[in-house]
């Protein structure tokens, strides 16, 4: 008997082909020959009846699986990659250490990879993959005629060429599983080994095989921005992204506890509004485990036993100016879309200037009160030149009119005397015609901002992420706005009250410098708000 009941079954697997045996999995065989011919078969029906593992109190006990592990593994039957942000405790190492061990001993030469945080960690899964063999009844063994050929330090392999590796990273070999656990802890410890991880380890892994990375929240690191890629994707996935599932605290049926609390009027709040944002009811067992924890803890609680992804980076989203609105705003109303360029519509571009830093082009349209942001172009190191020449080739040159630059624009060069203002007019003022030839082009306005403060430019850009659209080929700039935050002290263990400058800075400031320029004329001496009416053609 599985541990959650036939309707949740049916819920968590809904048009899987899985569903059409859920009876197998609420029914005993009846002989020795229905076990072979309809029961052993079946993956599902293995993991939740002939593995043993050790549980939480240390004693080997048949593993079955439990409503997180059945959500997490449904996933993967859709989407053959996942990266799954979760509470503590939830057994999806657990779950993938076994669903792996039985495609080695089900499946000739498939090579899975096993990626442990150290030495120390790698030396556990080892014993934990022994311990699957060594509690898988004999007669199974024999049935599908397996033996192990290679049992050391490093690797786990059978007769049928099937092989485990437990290692640290993987870079040679070409994998056709892999599970990396706690990929938040990695990231902490070792950055380097956490770009390995994505440079090397995963590009070992065969597109179209299974591949998890799991981990709770450590903080702003590489799984944090892994996560934000997949958690914020809105197109169509490809074999090579990862599917994102969160797993709460609230989803564990072991997070719940029979000792009576009183709670405070702010935890009081807090149920309320999860229960209010989530649909759902907080049980009072529920409500106390989290008030136990939360004594345990204090603020740590939103990153150990998240409710929701926003809480689980709580004290990074803290310090963050605008992930919060985008979520709810653009990604919440489904405004990242393809191909978001109105040919009807002027265009205009907001720049972010860096002598020695990323430049970013920031191309966008507005209707009515609505900011449209339609393409990006980042870049460093160059003179303006290639970025006109980049501007000038795109399919919505025709209809440029506007150019915005940040107010240290009018600084003169110590080598030509000029400012990269005068040289973007120069630039501008020509296009080559068919001939091959200059052209006079005078249609692009070259506008100078003035310097204006900081934070009325980051209120300003907070103000319009509720009439933003995007387009889902302008990654930076989403990655900008959604990363974008205030510097920390780390001595003073707060935030200062500046931007952290780093490669999400500049798309934000590009952004910033689009509503500091206020509304593009959407034609010649006409206002966007005087343009005719319509709707979006999305």
């Amino acid at each position: 008997m599985l541990s959650i009941s036939k309707a949740e079954f049916l819920s968590i697997y809904k048009g899987l082909p899985i569903c059409d045996s859920v009876d197998l999995f609420y029914s005993t065989p009846t002989s020795d020959t229905d076990l072979l011919e309809n029961y052993l078969p079946s993956k599902l029906w293995r993991l939740n009846n002939i593995y043993k593992i050790v549980n939480k109190q240390g004693k080997r006990i048949k593993f079955r699986m439990n409503r997180s592990q059945h959500k997490v593994y449904a996933k993967t039957l859709r989407h053959p990659r996942v990266i799954i942000l979760k509470s503590r405790q939830q057994g999806i190492s657990t779950l993938w250490l076994v669903s792996f061990f039985d495609d080695a001993a089900t499946r000739n030469d498939h090579y899975i990879g096993l990626m442990a945080q150290g030495t120390d960690e790698a030396s556990t899964l080892l014993e934990r993959v022994k311990i699957l063999w060594e509690e898988l009844q004999a007669e199974i063994k024999q049935y599908w005629n397996l033996e192990v050929v290679v049992d050391n330090t490093k690797e786990f392999s059978f007769n049928n060429g099937a092989k485990i590796f437990v290692r640290t990273s993987f870079r040679s070999a070409t994998l056709q599983r892999l599970h990396i656990s706690e990929m938040g802890k990695i990231a902490n410890k070792s950055p380097e080994k956490a770009q390995e991880t994505k440079t090397g380890t995963l590009q070992a892994l065969a597109v179209g095989n299974t591949g998890v990375i799991e981990s709770t929240a450590e903080g702003d690191n590489a799984f944090k921005e892994m996560w934000d890629n997949a958690y914020t994707f809105t197109g169509e996935l490809s074999g090579g992204d990862f599917l994102a599932v969160f797993l709460s605290w609230l989803d564990d049926p072991d997070c719940t506890s029979p000792v009576q609390q009183i709670a405070t009027p702010k935890q009081l709040e807090y149920f309320a509004s999860l229960e209010k944002e989530l649909q759902l009811v907080i049980t009072q067992e529920q409500r106390n485990f989290w008030i136990i924890k939360y004594r345990e803890l204090g603020d740590k609680i939103y990153q150990e036993y998240p409710s929701t992804p926003m809480e689980a980076f709580k004290a990074t989203k803290d310090g963050a100016y605008y992930a919060e609105s985008y979520v709810l705003n653009v990604i919440g109303n489904n405004r990242e879309v393809d191909y978001l360029y109105d040919t009807n519509l002027d265009v205009a571009i907001s720049v972010d200037l860096g002598r020695n830093d990323t430049n970013v082009l920031n191309v966008y349209q507005t209707y009515q009160d609505e900011y449209r942001i339609i393409d990006e172009y980042l870049d460093s190191n160059l003179p303006v030149k290639p970025y006109c020449d980049w501007i000038k080739a795109q399919p919505w040159f025709t209809n440029l009119t506007l150019i915005t630059l940040p107010h240290d624009a009018v600084i003169r060069s110590m080598t030509d005397n000029k400012t990269r203002a005068e040289v973007f007019e120069e630039e501008m003022s020509y296009i080559i015609n068919e001939e091959g030839q200059r052209e006079v082009y005078n249609k692009v306005t070259i506008n100078v901002l003035d310097k204006n403060d900081r934070m009325d430019g980051i209120d300003g850009v907070r103000g319009i992420l509720p009439r933003l659209w995007i387009d889902r080929k302008c990654v930076h700039i989403k990655a900008g706005l959604l990363n974008y935050r205030k510097d920390w002290n780390e001595k003073m263990q707060c935030f200062r009250n500046e931007p952290l400058h780093d490669k999400h800075s500049n798309p934000a400031d590009a952004v910033r410098y689009m509503v500091d320029a206020g509304k593009v004329p959407t034609r010649a001496g006409q206002s966007s708000e005087q343009s005719s009416s319509g709707d979006m053609d999305v």
